[in-house]
C-alpha cells in the first residue's frame, strides 16, 4: 500500500480453483505466503511468490524472479488501489472489488475520530480475512495506537471466545448479528464484559430481540452501534447509535457518514418522501473503483440523474428502506428477497424480526422458496430452545405470527434445526440451508383442521387457488392474498 500497490487477503483454505479465478481476475503479480500455511501448491498457480517464516520472520525470495528492490517509494496518491475484496456473483464466479486508497481512510479517520480510538483501546480481530471488515478490524488499531489482538484460536466455543474478551481486556469488537445470537445461546448469565466500550454490528439486520438478549445476558456498559455499507461503496456509508429506547423490530441504519448521501428512491428514480417505502442509494465520492476487471464494469455505479455531472456516481444497494418522521433511515430487508404471495408483497426480513421474538425461538431466519412446481411461499427455519412436539410449537408458531402479521405473511413450512449454518464471516449461510419438501411437512393441528367432507373438499380448493400447502378453521380467505381476479365462476 505505501507503494501505491493493493492487497488481496486469500483464505488458505478455498479451494484451488477458486484461488485461481481471484488471482486471475485481480491480476495479482506476487503472492506472500506464511509457513505452515495450507495454501495450495502455488506451482500450479504460475506465479512468484515470497515466503516468511512465521516464528522468526526470516524471509525467503528465492522464488522470487523479477520483483525489483527499491529503498524509495512513489508518493501515494487518493485514488491509488488499496485492496481487492470479493463478493458472491450471480453466475457463479466470485466478482472482484477494488477499493481505494482515500475511500479506506476516510472510514477509518471517520471512526477513529467519532468514537474516540486511542492508545488505551485494544481492538480484536474476529472478522475472517477474506471479508471486507476485516480492514476494520485491522486498520482502525494500527491507525489509532491501540492494539491490535488476534485469538490464538481460529475456531473456538461461545464460551470461550467471552473469556478470552474479558481476559484479554478487549475494549472495541466488530461482530455480525448471528454470530452474536451464538454467542449469547451459550453465554452464562451475568457475564461480565468489563472492558468493552464499543460494539460494532453489521453485516445483517440488528433486531430488537438480540439486543434485549444481549442486555440480559451480559454485564457491560459497552456502547452498541449498527453499522451500514455494502463492499461496492467501501465498507460502512451509514450508521446508528443504539439508544436505551430499543426500536421495535430490525433497527435502524440510521444517519449518513460525513460526505455521504442515503437517498431513497422510487422504482421509476423519484425521490422518496417520510416513511415512503423504496430503494436505498448510497452517493458518495469516497467508494470504490468498482467491480474487475474495470474496464467492462457497467453496472456497479450509475450517473446520478439528480445532478448529470460525470463523476457523480450513485449506488443502487438493492436494499429496501423509509426515512422515519424524525429523520433516521430504516432498513426493512433486500429487494432481492421481496416475494408477493397471492397478490401481496412480503419482505421476509420482517417476518423473521417478528418471529425472532417468540420466547422459545433463539435462531430464525425466513426465506422466500420458488420452484417450476409452486408458486412462491415463505420457509422459517428455526433454532428453538422448548422440547415442545414440532408439530405443537408449530401451532404455536403460527398462532404467534397470526396475532402479528397479516395471515399471508405466516409461513407455509417450519423446518426445526440444532443450529443454523453460518458462513465463516459469521451471517447466516442460506445455500446450506435445507430445501423443505412441502409434502413432508408438520401438518397443522388436528383441532383446527377441516372436520367433515365438506369443509376437507374446500381446503381442498383453497389450496389449490392459494398455493398453501395447509388451511385450517380460522383462516380467511381474502387474508391470505388479494386473489378476487381469481375467483371466476
Amino acid at each position: 500500500m505505501l507503494g501505491g500497490g493493493a492487497f488481496l487477503f486469500v483464505d488458505p483454505n478455498l479451494p484451488l480453483d477458486r484461488v485461481q479465478v481471484m488471482l486471475q481476475q485481480a491480476t495479482v503479480k506476487y503472492v506472500i505466503l506464511l509457513s505452515g500455511s495450507p495454501m495450495p501448491d502455488l506451482a500450479d498457480l504460475s506465479l512468484p511468490y515470497l515466503y516468511v517464516d512465521a516464528k522468526s520472520g526470516e524471509i525467503d525470495s528465492s522464488h522470487l524472479t523479477e520483483l525489483a528492490w527499491t529503498r524509495s517509494l512513489p508518493e501515494v496518491q487518493a485514488d491509488d488501489p488499496a485492496y481487492v475484496f470479493f463478493t458472491s456473483g450471480t453466475t457463479g464466479t466470485p466478482k472482484g472489488i477494488l477499493g481505494l486508497q482515500k475511500s479506506l481512510a476516510h472510514f477509518i479517520n471517520w471512526q477513529r475520530e467519532e468514537f474516540s480510538i486511542d492508545k488505551s483501546d485494544r481492538c480484536a480481530q474476529l472478522t475472517a480475512i477474506s471479508f471486507d471488515v476485516v480492514l476494520r478490524d485491522i486498520f482502525l488499531p494500527l491507525t489509532s495506537g491501540a492494539a491490535l489482538c488476534i485469538p490464538k484460536q481460529l475456531q473456538m466455543s461461545p464460551v470461550q471466545i467471552l473469556d478470552w474478551l474479558q481476559d484479554e481486556q478487549i475494549t472495541v469488537i466488530h461482530i455480525v448479528p448471528t454470530l452474536a445470537q451464538f454467542w449469547l445461546d451459550y453465554a452464562p448469565a451475568n457475564f461480565e464484559l468489563n472492558s468493552l466500550r464499543w460494539v460494532f454490528f453489521s453485516g445483517e439486520p440488528l433486531t430488537d430481540k438480540l439486543l434485549r438478549q444481549w442486555h440480559e445476558t451480559l454485564t457491560t456498559e459497552a456502547k452498541i452501534i449498527n453499522l451500514y455499507g455494502p463492499t461496492e461503496t467501501c465498507l460502512v456509508k451509514c450508521y446508528h447509535q443504539v439508544s436505551e429506547d430499543i426500536y421495535a423490530g430490525i433497527q435502524p441504519i440510521g444517519k449518513p457518514l460525513p460526505d455521504a448521501q442515503a437517498l431513497v428512491l422510487s422504482s421509476n428514480g423519484r425521490l422518496c418522501g417520510i416513511s415512503e417505502i423504496g430503494e436505498i442509494v448510497i452517493r458518495t465520492p469516497f467508494r470504490t473503483s468498482g467491480y474487475l476487471p474495470l474496464s467492462t464494469d457497467k453496472k456497479c455505479f450509475v450517473p446520478n440523474h439528480f445532478t448529470k455531472y460525470p463523476d457523480d456516481l450513485i449506488y443502487y444497494t438493492g436494499d429496501i428502506g423509509r426515512y422515519h418522521p424524525l429523520g433516521i433511515l430504516e432498513i426493512l430487508g433486500r429487494s432481492d428477497d421481496q416475494v408477493k404471495i397471492n397478490g401481496i408483497r412480503i419482505e421476509p426480513a420482517e417476518v423473521t424480526a417478528v418471529l425472532s421474538r417468540h420466547s422459545d425461538v433463539r435462531n430464525c431466519v425466513v426465506i422466500p422458496i420458488s420452484s417450476t412446481e409452486h408458486l412462491p411461499y415463505l420457509v422459517a427455519y428455526i433454532v428453538t430452545s422448548t422440547e415442545k412436539e414440532e408439530s405443537e410449537f408449530q401451532g404455536e408458531l403460527k398462532a404467534f405470527l397470526t396475532q402479528k402479521l397479516p395471515a399471508a405473511f405466516v409461513p407455509s413450512v417450519f423446518i426445526f434445526l440444532p443450529e443454523l449454518p453460518r458462513k465463516s464471516n459469521g451471517k447466516v449461510d442460506r445455500h446450506a440451508l435445507p430445501i423443505p419438501n412441502r409434502q413432508t411437512q408438520v401438518a397443522v393441528d388436528e383441532a383446527l383442521a377441516p372436520r367433515n367432507l365438506a369443509e376437507r373438499r374446500l381446503a381442498l380448493i383453497w389450496k389449490s387457488i392459494l398455493n398453501r400447502s395447509s388451511i385450517n378453521l380460522q383462516d380467511n380467505f381474502f387474508d391470505l392474498g388479494e386473489l378476487r381476479c381469481k375467483l371466476c365462476i
